[in-house]
């Protein structure tokens, strides 16, 4: 008697033990990876539009369009259009002098983009990082990050701003990417 209560606890248990082993079995392998390095150089234009709240605070909003080359001339978004949505407080007071919201986002030649979030630079200085938040048709599911300094040459016409942005930018694509 003492046998068979051992025996159908064992099948109990090997019962409840064989799904959980099968599911941990047939889990998918991580997907593969590759990483790819990049940099580059875009050129832009826009017209600032300004709100001044009083003498010590304002808000800018500008709309940025350019485009963007790669150093070797060629891979994935050499000849890509730009666009940036720039959001800009600022505060001459001792609090939070500068934020910025911006999202930067890249087109290439089919149409397929990838959006990049610019992150706040307090110090309001002509560099920063950015994250790679999202990406549509071939780059959905792209990770990655961004590194960039920022000139200013002199705009033409007046009243609107121009730069040179150098960008070194690291990016995880799944491994199919060519």
């Amino acid at each position: 008697m003492k046998i068979r209560l051992l025996l159908s606890l064992a099948g109990l248990a090997l019962g409840f033990a064989l799904p959980i082993v099968a599911q941990q079995t047939n889990m998918p392998a991580p997907a593969a990876t590759k990483e790819i390095n990049l940099s580059g150089i875009h050129y832009w234009s826009g017209t600032p539009k300004v709100f001044q709240i009083d003498p010590d605070r304002s808000i800018l909003e500008m709309e940025i369009f350019g485009v963007r080359v790669n150093d070797s001339g060629d891979g994935p978004f050499n000849g890509a259009s730009v666009y940036i949505a720039v959001l800009h407080y600022q505060n001459k007071g001792p609090v939070d002098p500068v934020r910025s919201r911006n999202y930067e986002v890249w087109t290439d030649k089919d149409g397929d983009k990838v959006i990049w979030e610019l992150t706040d630079d307090s110090s309001g200085g002509p560099s920063g990082t950015a994250r790679l938040i999202d990406g549509t048709g071939k780059y959905t599911g792209w990770q990655g990050t961004m590194q960039y300094t920022l000139q200013f040459p002199k705009p033409f016409p007046e009243g609107t701003g121009r730069g040179i942005c150098r960008e070194v930018v690291k990016i995880v694509a799944p491994a199919e990417v060519k």
